[in-house]
């Protein structure tokens, strides 16, 4: 553990998941749900230092509230070496099933912040179509592109002003399922300085694009309001999860966070994914 510790501090990593109904929870509500779990598992975290000392907790970049997730992340500092298979089951026990704990290790005490390591982001769309609406998947193929064509979508959160930009945020979209009545698209993701794809703004560019070239009686205009759930034209309903998120290499791999640091002898790369 010598390359873990550091000062008598050790750095778990853990991944768990957010789903169903927890995946309402604001990210505020998700940190503090988290640090009662930690201490219902009696694991030895630190505390920061100062007048106001705190748990030792960092967490990945904020969902939108409704979106689910297969694999969000947290790095937990401990006072003492807890075995991995012990730390997960502590936390297993102490925690809800729709923020269940799936997997930890131990990183380096100097690895860079989860925030500031992960580049990469993976956003599975699910959506279906209203009553009496199907699509064939060049209808679909072509929306996509007009949306992505637009190179940014302007948007209103509360009273400000927004633009998605699209250059900077989206890798590719890609169709996994066009059937009838139902529309499946991943979205990959860059996530950064300059900020990160929200999924349901994308949405409800694409549903107004796919609405009109389905020539629907209502095309809803005028600005799109960041409101969580949308309400869309062609669209019925649909649900966002994050599926994976990843450590960019120099050379354009992607690394599992939970593996990034390793030099293992099998490789944990995966193959990197062509820009538009």
């Amino acid at each position: 553990m010598s390359d873990t510790q550091a000062g008598g501090l050790y750095k778990l990593r853990c991944a768990y998941v957010k789903q169903g109904r927890l995946a309402y929870l604001g990210h505020l509500e998700v940190l503090h749900t988290i640090e009662r779990i930690v201490r219902r598992a009696q694991l030895p975290f630190a505390v920061t230092q100062g007048f106001s000392p705190h748990m030792r907790v960092a967490f990945t970049s904020a969902l939108p509230v409704g979106t689910s997730s297969d694999e969000e992340l947290f790095d937990l500092v401990l006072t003492s070496y807890v075995p991995p298979a012990e730390a997960l089951a502590r936390l297993k026990a102490a925690a809800p099933c729709d923020l269940a704990p799936t997997n930890v290790c131990y990183v380096d005490m100097r690895t860079p912040a989860l925030t500031a390591a992960i580049t990469r982001a993976v956003y599975r769309v699910v959506m279906t179509m209203r009553d009496g609406l199907t699509c064939e998947d060049t209808v679909v193929a072509d929306a996509l592109d007009r949306v992505v064509a637009m190179g940014s979508i302007p948007y209103l959160r509360g009273k400000k002003s927004k633009v998605l930009d699209l250059s900077a945020t989206l890798v590719e979209v890609s169709i996994v399922e066009c059937t009838a009545g139902r529309i499946v698209l991943d979205l990959d993701t860059r996530i950064g300085n300059d900020g990160s794809l929200r999924p349901e703004i994308f949405v409800v560019a694409f549903d107004r694009v796919l609405a009109g070239a389905l020539g629907c009686d209502e095309v809803r205009e005028g600005p799109i309001v960041s409101t969580g759930i949308q309400d869309l034209s062609s669209i019925k309903r649909y649900a966002v999860c994050r599926t994976a998120q990843y450590v960019e290499d120099a050379d354009g791999s992607l690394l599992s966070p939970l593996r990034a640091g390793e030099t293992p002898s099998a490789p944990i790369s995966v193959s990197s994914v062509p820009s538009l």
